[in-house]
């Protein structure tokens, strides 16, 4: 007999075998818009006509579309012709610091910008933050530079991911004080947008108050619901189509990715792991359609894998947003979906 092959599905192939979309190529594609980007566009467009400045927190758990939202954001300043520097953070702040310059001077040679006679003077500075050793920088002077190259190319936006990478005492004292520097000096026309686990904020907050008063607002991303967990499998089994006319989230039903849904905790990322399980599973046992039925299969498959550890005397397993979003503190966030800060600027 031959083998049961994706084409049942009218799929060339597994659409969720790559779990995230994180290119510019591919984020506008798979998106799914929920109310929060509502708001963020809203923030954004105020940018780029320079009637504002912003400084935003995009929090959330592992896999929740952090990194998502700031990918959307350099994908609408390149559409709008926006100067944008977009950087994932590291646990060094020199490295960090460093590589920004990095980010900052391709960006302005893309923009055509680094001519012979008329470089802008922030490609100098830019250049010097690039020579940086280790803790031996003025982290003052260095928020000031950073702020006169957004200052200079505006409307642009700075995007950072993954600020909670920053936790050593010494490293996020050192660039807190050039981020609040940084948040000071940028003037309208100018987005800094950055991405954390809610611990981190929360984090912030209590320990870093002057910088976390700097934050306009603060998005805590929301879980999926039925539908948006629908729109999403279904735009990822769109790019992998073989037949047409065929309802856009078989061979799952409405059934189906409720229970994906629920498994996932409306994480996208999670959802999008359960959903890789249940499409092979239907595969391996020739199933006509990936149905409840076989969802709740995979689900059991995959709570009885997680047993030995535990009969052995392991630890049991934690979720996986007790893993990732172990930071500074462990606090029940504060920040609601949508909603600003608690903290404003002065």
């Amino acid at each position: 007999m031959a083998p049961y092959t994706y084409d049942r599905y009218g799929l060339t192939s597994n659409p969720f075998r790559e779990l995230a979309s994180e290119s510019l190529q591919d984020v506008e594609i798979f998106h799914v818009n929920l109310k929060v980007d509502d708001q963020l566009r809203s923030i954004r467009e105020e940018v780029l006509e320079k009637d504002n400045r912003a400084v935003v927190a995009i929090v959330g758990g592992y896999g929740s579309g952090k990194t998502e939202r700031l990918l959307v954001s350099q994908a609408e300043a390149k559409e709008r012709g926006a100067f944008s520097v977009y950087l994932d953070v590291t646990d060094k702040a020199t490295w960090v610091l460093r590589s920004l310059s990095q980010e900052f001077l391709k960006a302005a040679a893309a923009a055509k910008l680094t001519k012979t006679f008329s470089t802008p003077k922030w490609v100098s500075k830019m250049q010097a933050l690039g020579k940086i050793k280790d803790e031996k920088y003025d982290p003052v002077q260095a928020g000031n530079d950073i702020a006169d190259a957004l200052n200079s190319t505006a409307p642009s936006f700075l995007l950072l991911n993954d600020l909670h990478n920053l936790t050593e005492t010494d490293e996020v004292d050192a660039f807190g004080k050039t981020l609040q520097e940084l948040f000071d000096t940028i003037r309208p026309g100018v987005l800094l947008m950055f991405g954390c686990y809610t611990n981190y904020l929360v984090w912030l907050i209590k320990n870093r108050p002057a910088l976390a008063s700097r934050i306009n607002r603060a998005f805590t991303l929301p879980k999926l619901t039925t539908d948006e967990a629908a729109l999403l499998l279904a735009k990822k089994m769109l790019a992998k189509r073989v037949v047409e006319d065929l309802d856009p989230i078989f061979p799952f039903d409405r059934e189906a990715i409720a229970e994906l849904n629920s498994s996932a905790s409306g994480n996208p990322r999670r959802l999008l792991e359960m959903a890789d399980l249940a499409i092979e599973y239907g595969i391996e046992h020739r199933s006509y359609r990936v149905d409840a039925d076989v969802v709740r299969a995979v689900i059991l498959d995959k709570d009885m894998a997680s047993i030995p550890s535990a009969a052995n005397g392991s630890s049991l397993p934690q979720t996986n947003s007790s893993k990732v979003e172990a930071g500074p503190t462990q606090r029940t966030p504060v920040i609601q979906p949508g909603e600003p800060s608690t903290q404003r600027s002065p």
